[in-house]
């Protein structure tokens, strides 16, 4: 049977701790009691995710703690909006609550030139939807993600990579900014200042990428297909350190190829493919499309002729298998092969893959 008094978590122990420290810390009844219950469930999932291997929590102090969340009595009137312990304040509502949801949460964060509130709402009466096939053989359009080029399709069309962070003048202007900020007085004023600036430009290239993703998955997902290919990367693992090499007798550290690796991470965070998968994802959703991932191993490599498999088949942006002398453009090939992939789970083994 079950345990009468089963073992309760970290996170439940201090919350109903908070009480007692409210009496030898005064100024934390100025807090809303759900802010204070919220930041100890933050605390206890970092921990967890620590003891799971995925990294050691940051310390967060005045300078870096830029959100907190309400659970309950958050209230909504035209562009004013009443958050407890704070009051009522006045807001841009750019995007209305639909009749019949809830406010379930209200997360209130700080960025470099203002504060922004994203609310969590619910209605219980939709039912979940689910995109299903509409045909028996549906249309597939298969995407290769890149670095020269955002996204290659398998029909052939391929989308500029902007590069919003590691364009020359984006670096050059990060680097001036940066160095600005490190020849400041550490602690002052002017160098609070400084770090404002900073953050302001990354803000501003953030703002930019989101903007163009918005609009390349429109482009994806508003062309005549039933199902969406995509690449099933594991983004982080791509982006990982080489691992060090040391020589045995002499104990040095030898060449690892880490700092060429370091620019390739850099153009990887800044393409932001995940990100963009999921915009594909949800804008497909809507629009009662399926998204289908796919591993991507060898897509680049493989020959679409005799089905070769080579590193030496790809030079760059051009493919040729030294099989067969098949040649054609490398991304387009594996937006090709990505198809075709998703095509046999689609349709079933067997059948004729697209040209």
């Amino acid at each position: 049977g079950k345990a009468r008094n089963p073992r309760r978590s970290a996170a439940d122990i201090q919350i109903t701790a908070l009480p007692e420290l409210k009496i030898a810390r005064h100024w934390y009844a100025q807090i809303d009691s759900t802010v204070l219950q919220q930041n100890v469930k933050r605390l206890d999932t970092a921990y967890k995710n620590f003891f799971e291997g995925r990294g050691f929590p940051r310390f967060k102090n005045r300078s870096n703690f830029m959100s907190f969340t309400y659970v309950m009595g958050v209230k909504l009137k035209g562009n004013k909006i009443y958050l407890p312990k704070l009051g009522q304040m006045r807001f841009h509502n750019s995007r209305s609550i639909p009749d019949g949801f809830t406010i379930k949460a209200c997360t209130v964060r700080k960025r470099q030139n203002c504060w922004y509130i994203s609310l969590r709402i619910e209605d219980k009466s939709v039912p979940e939807y689910s995109a299903k096939l509409r045909r028996n053989n549906p249309k597939v359009i298969g995407c290769d993600l890149g670095i020269t080029k955002l996204v290659h399709l398998s029909d052939g069309y391929q989308i500029e990579n902007p590069k919003f962070a590691t364009n020359k003048k984006a670096k050059r202007t990060l680097k001036i900014r940066q160095r600005r900020v490190s020849r400041k007085v550490k602690g002052s004023k002017n160098r609070k200042k400084a770090a404002i600036r900073v953050g302001r430009f990354h803000q501003k290239i953030g703002n930019k990428r989101q903007s163009h993703q918005w609009k390349v998955a429109n482009k994806i997902v508003s062309r005549n297909v039933d199902v969406i290919a995509l690449e099933d990367l594991n983004i982080s693992r791509m982006m990982r350190r080489c691992k060090v090499t040391t020589d045995k007798k002499a104990g040095r550290f030898l060449r690892n190829g880490q700092s060429r690796k370091k620019g390739l991470n850099r153009s990887i965070s800044d393409a932001g493919w995940g990100e963009l998968i999921l915009k594909i994802e949800y804008l497909a959703v809507k629009q009662g499309k399926i998204t289908i991932k796919i591993n991507p191993k060898h897509s680049s490599q493989e020959c679409r002729n005799c089905g070769h498999i080579d590193k030496s088949n790809r030079d760059g942006e051009k493919f040729m298998c030294v099989e067969c002398g098949y040649h054609e453009h490398a991304d387009i090939g594996a937006a090709k092969t990505i198809r075709d992939r998703v095509l046999t789970i689609v349709r079933g083994p067997g059948r004729e893959t697209w040209c």
